[in-house]
């Protein structure tokens, strides 16, 4: 059954699909939560701390799961322009 509610997809322009575009871009979001993340733990208790360290490393979920998309799709051999294992016989 299909979902009558559909869901638009970001459109991100085709650099940043590029695996090691979107690793770089995640391990930037790590750095920004990191320091804001440290503050937190340091005991200052900002509302703007919370909500951008946090925000920062679904940032960084995103684009590791990116990237990972990208490098698997590089990764899969191809055979006669057909993906092997595709679940139908030559």
């Amino acid at each position: 059954m299909k979902s009558p509610i559909a869901i638009p997809a970001l459109p991100l322009p085709a650099f940043v699909l590029h695996p090691l575009t979107a690793l770089f871009l995640g391990g930037v979001h790590v750095y920004l939560a990191a320091g804001h993340l440290s503050r937190l733990i340091a005991g200052a208790r900002d509302w703007t701390d919370i909500w951008k360290g946090f925000g920062a490393l679904a940032g960084a979920y995103i684009f590791a799961a990116l990237a990972s998309r990208g490098l698997a799709q590089r990764q899969t051999p191809r055979l006669a322009g057909r993906t092997i294992g595709s679940g139908y016989s030559a």
